[in-house]
């Protein structure tokens, strides 16, 4: 106690008389006084010890029901799961923390629940949203498949994610580690898995650099060195004008590609060597993050200029990973509706400003 006061006071002098401090600021700057800034949890993941293999335990997956998918499958549902370890389920996440928790709280009471007694690793969170999988919870699943090949192990990750496309994927590079249930699993009941580990949920910036790193032999190529695509998801609900866009890029000898028509691995392929590349906003450019290290245009709405704080863990957070990659194409909005949600708008591109590509 007596050496802390004594530094203290000397350092007070020193300010005091020498007009000199020295403090921890990470969020300093005087050039922007408005800037956001976010903390972002990191783990040290370089020479993990061995798994404990006496330390399964109960552990308690409760979904959440989100919306029909109107997108990939108008026969699924967007869905979220929280495991419950003990008397507590856990987020890394502060935007709508309260909302969620009171939405787990009811899945939690009301929704039967089944037992699973095989042994097996889960996730904190789980994802079906395309967009909030590959920028949430993808790269923990994959880099802890790769230890598990590289260590030689038998044991299984439950995979929840978008679609068959991406089921398709993890049994390709890692058969022997994932397990998949039906989204009607999930969706009937909550389960209770009595031998389960939980691994690490990456924040998304941990995310996509891991995924990058992991990716990148995989993906590399030159094939489409000489392409311009355009990345759509055809939806009139995105794009008021999208007929429209869809014909003036095609005569300008753009490849019209839409996610669902691609294997995962060939559509990121398709991204990382492109000569142009042209993309709606919002879950769709998430594929870019991954694949792509090159320049290329985003059409966003005009609303996007005006940072939305309240949302932004949730959207907004996500294309910050490529600044000074991506160059904004700014769209006005079809109609005056407001969303709350940012990146929902539906735009209306004016074909003037693609001129240029």
């Amino acid at each position: 106690m007596y050496i802390f006061l004594k530094k203290k006071i000397y350092f007070l002098l020193i300010r005091v008389f020498y007009k000199f401090g020295f403090i921890y600021n990470p969020k300093f700057t005087t050039a922007f006084k408005n800037i956001h800034t976010e903390d972002c949890t990191f783990f040290d993941l370089q020479n993990l010890s061995e798994f404990d293999h006496s330390k399964f335990t109960k552990n308690h997956l409760i979904t959440v029901l989100d919306r029909k998918d109107n997108y990939l499958n108008i026969n699924k549902y967007i869905f979220e799961c929280w495991v419950k370890n003990n008397f507590y389920s856990y987020s890394d996440n502060l935007d709508n923390f309260y909302t969620h928790k009171k939405k787990i709280l009811k899945s939690f009471l009301n929704t039967p629940s089944r037992t699973y007694k095989k042994k097996i690793y889960l996730l904190p969170y789980y994802h079906n949203q395309a967009g909030h999988f590959m920028a949430e919870v993808f790269g923990s699943m994959i880099f802890f498949l790769e230890l598990f090949k590289k260590r030689d192990l038998n044991e299984k990750i439950l995979i929840i994610c978008p679609s068959k496309k991406w089921e398709d994927f993890f049994k390709k590079f890692y058969n022997k580690n994932v397990i998949f249930f039906s989204d009607t699993f999930f969706l009937k009941k909550n389960t209770i898995f009595e031998k389960s580990q939980i691994l690490p949920k990456f924040h998304p910036f941990q995310n996509y650099i891991i995924l990058k790193n992991i990716l990148s032999s995989k993906i590399e190529n030159n094939n489409f060195k000489n392409k311009k695509i355009f990345l759509t998801s055809e939806r009139v609900e995105r794009i008021s004008n999208i007929k429209d866009v869809i014909l003036y890029l095609k005569k300008k000898g753009f490849m019209i590609v839409n996610p669902k028509k691609f294997s995962i691995i060939n559509l990121f392929k398709i991204l990382n060597s492109a000569k142009v590349v042209i993309s709606e906003s919002a879950s769709i450019a998430h594929n870019i993050h991954i694949a792509r290290n090159k320049p290329y245009y985003l059409l966003l709405p005009n609303s996007y200029k005006v940072i939305n704080k309240k949302w932004y863990r949730l959207t907004t957070i996500y294309n910050n990973f490529h600044s000074s990659l991506y160059n904004p194409i700014y769209c006005k909005n079809s109609t005056k509706k407001r969303y709350i949600v940012p990146l929902q708008e539906q735009i209306k591109v004016d074909l003037k400003k693609l001129s240029f590509l």
